[in-house]
């Protein structure tokens, strides 16, 4: 009885010591969930621990990917930020795959979106386009 005690004490420990090594996503910019009025330049990923990213896709609801350069670097970080071109309004999903130290990989993703308000887009009255026309 005292062996399988001992066991299941050191096993419960190995298990929660586990479960604590998966690293997530902290943070994000834009923050998950968000819903902006302007188009973000940078987005930035921050993770609970430092990591490798394996992989990472941007898309927009009609599954057209926004191109993102992964790091050159191996090393391990938390912080990732990568430029992003000039975006559309539209709803964008972000998904990433991390490796941690131990090599065990996660994935996971967030999300935003981008509506027409406030964004850079002027369309021409009538009267402004006649006159460009006029001048021809």
């Amino acid at each position: 009885m005292k062996l399988f005690n001992n066991v299941l004490v050191v096993t419960s420990l190995f298990l929660s010591a586990s479960a604590f090594a998966h690293v997530g996503l902290s943070s994000s910019m834009p923050p998950n969930g968000a819903m902006l009025s302007q188009a973000p330049k940078t987005l930035e990923l921050t993770f609970t621990a430092p990591v490798r990213l394996v992989k990472l896709t941007m898309q927009d609801e009609k599954q057209q990917s926004v191109p993102l350069t992964l790091p050159s670097s191996a090393a391990s970080q938390a912080k990732f930020s990568f430029a992003l071109p000039a975006l559309n309004a539209a709803n964008y999903t972000v998904n990433w795959m991390i490796m941690g130290d131990d090599g065990h990989k996660m994935k996971g993703n967030m999300s935003f979106m981008l509506h027409n308000s406030g964004m850079n887009t002027r369309s021409a009255t009538p009267h402004e386009t006649s006159k460009h026309t006029a001048h021809q």
